[in-house]
């Protein structure tokens, strides 16, 4: 919908920018449900992954039970073992695609060596997920410290959209992880300018 087709069926700029401004509504929303499926999508092709490492691993150890090449209690922890092992990496998977929209949300440039650069900056350990599972604890705050001292792994705010922030910026700081980081994310900013549930996961 262009605003020139408006004008031509005789539309008002007051109609024009409502009409406009509903279609926007509108564009938005379903992108917002695109993204939801896409997501949910790759949530059930992981859990289906991890459900069919679960059931080959449980056959597997009932094969051996019924070789009599582990015991009845070997089996029962091995068992628990796999169970709890498919926990962990279906709460993995969703810890690490939160911290991926945590990172987009707060406009981090999204290289992926500027992703792990500004990632070995963060302390895991206090980033926690939501009892809901929905939200990263701590991300934010530690976020926010980061673009005080080392701006150049966020995108900057233009007119229209987003642009990386001046790369040149160096804190000069003497940690070789820092620095590398740094070097890192100042290259990803000049090529990013350029191209302006089972059961048992509950």
């Amino acid at each position: 919908m262009k605003t020139e087709d408006l004008k031509a069926q005789g539309l008002t700029d007051e109609q024009i920018n409502f009409v406009m401004g509903e279609n926007g509504k509108d564009l938005k929303t379903l992108q917002d449900e695109n993204a939801t499926l896409k997501t949910e999508k790759a949530q059930l092709e992981n859990d289906k992954t991890v459900l069919t490492k679960e059931k080959s691993e449980k056959e597997k150890a009932l094969e051996d039970l019924q070789k009599n090449s582990i015991s009845s209690e070997e089996y029962q922890n091995k068992i628990k073992e796999i169970e709890e092992n498919a926990k962990k990496e279906h709460k993995d998977y969703i810890y690490q695609d939160l911290l991926e929209k945590g990172l987009d949300d707060l406009k981090i440039l999204k290289s992926e060596n500027t992703r792990k650069a500004f990632k070995s900056l963060l302390d895991f350990e206090k980033i926690t997920m939501s009892k809901d599972q929905k939200s990263l604890v701590g991300l934010k705050e530690q976020v926010e410290e980061i673009k005080k001292t080392d701006a150049y792994f966020f995108e900057r705010k233009k007119a229209v959209g987003y642009e990386p922030v001046d790369p040149e910026g160096n804190r000069g700081d003497e940690d070789d992880e820092i620095s590398m980081a740094s070097n890192f994310a100042k290259e990803a900013n000049k090529s990013e300018s350029q191209e302006t549930k089972s059961q048992f996961f509950n």
